[in-house]
């Protein structure tokens, strides 16, 4: 929130441009929110060390709701019986998916597959902020799909990076290329983020973001990684189905400040 808030109040000019971050730096609002965002990184780091991408991922995703609920407390914005209702089934449905996932799938790296992940996400990060600039610059809904795909790729290598700290030590991990491919991937991503944020809305680019990324890293991990998504049998369906009500209940939660927006305008009138 407190990021979004210091992009906004940015040039755009800086759009997709890393002067973006410097300029950013310099901003209280952005540092405080740099703080949270670090300590939440962190957070999401250790728990991507010990559990899956599926498991772990859905719960971040729920993180949004404070979010949205602080955008609501500061622009004094009410909230809704059905964002209530939204914010009660959105937790049974992540409950109903994370009891019926399977555990964690051992600590193996399949080197060709995360070469080929990490090197589209350095390639996708890096024509977004050079040559596909022009054509981005005032986009932000695809600036904020393109940020989530590269967050998705952040998470993937968070747990490489985890299996590797716990295998071998956290000195010789910097001897890894999965650590510096993390932090590369990492800047990129928050660059592309941020400017998303100059050029929409919080409900419009948050949902775009939060939902998103789990999508993204989820995707990833079991098409490339093989990770298992689902246990076998009927609660296949009832995994997927809890998954889709969350994402679901979450888009209807981002999309709060639209209609309340709408609702003001409209008596206005």
């Amino acid at each position: 929130m407190l990021q979004f808030q210091a992009s906004t109040a940015s040039a755009s000019e800086l759009n997709l441009r890393f002067s973006l971050l410097w300029r950013l730096l310099a901003n209280p609002r952005f540092g405080l929110g740099a703080i949270f965002d670090v300590v939440g990184g962190v957070a999401q780091f250790f728990a991507l060390k010990y559990g899956s991408v599926p498991q772990v991922l859905p719960i971040l995703a729920s993180g949004f709701v404070l979010a949205i609920l602080l955008e609501h407390f500061l622009a004094r914005r009410p909230v809704g019986v059905g964002d209530v209702i939204a914010l009660l089934v959105s937790c049974g449905a992540l409950i109903t998916f994370l009891v019926l996932s399977p555990q964690a799938s051992g600590e193996t790296i399949y080197v060709g597959a995360s070469i080929l992940i990490g090197g589209l996400g350095v390639v996708i990060g890096v024509l977004t902020v050079t040559l596909l600039r022009p054509l981005l610059a005032g986009h932000g809904r695809i600036q904020a799909m393109i940020g989530a795909a590269l967050l998705g790729v952040v998470s993937i290598f968070e747990r490489e990076v985890g299996i590797l700290w716990t295998q071998e030590g956290a000195v010789r991990t910097l001897e890894h290329w999965e650590l510096w491919v993390l932090v590369v991937v990492g800047g990129l991503a928050l660059l592309v983020v941020q400017s998303a944020f100059q050029r929409q809305s919080l409900a419009r680019v948050l949902p775009l973001v939060t939902v998103g990324e789990p999508i993204a890293a989820i995707a990833i991990s079991a098409l490339a990684l093989q990770t298992p998504l689902f246990r076998a049998g009927a609660s296949t369906f009832a995994s997927l189905g809890a998954l889709v009500v969350e994402i679901l209940a979450l888009i209807y939660l981002a999309r709060s400040e639209v209609r309340v927006d709408a609702e003001l305008h409209h008596d206005g009138n």
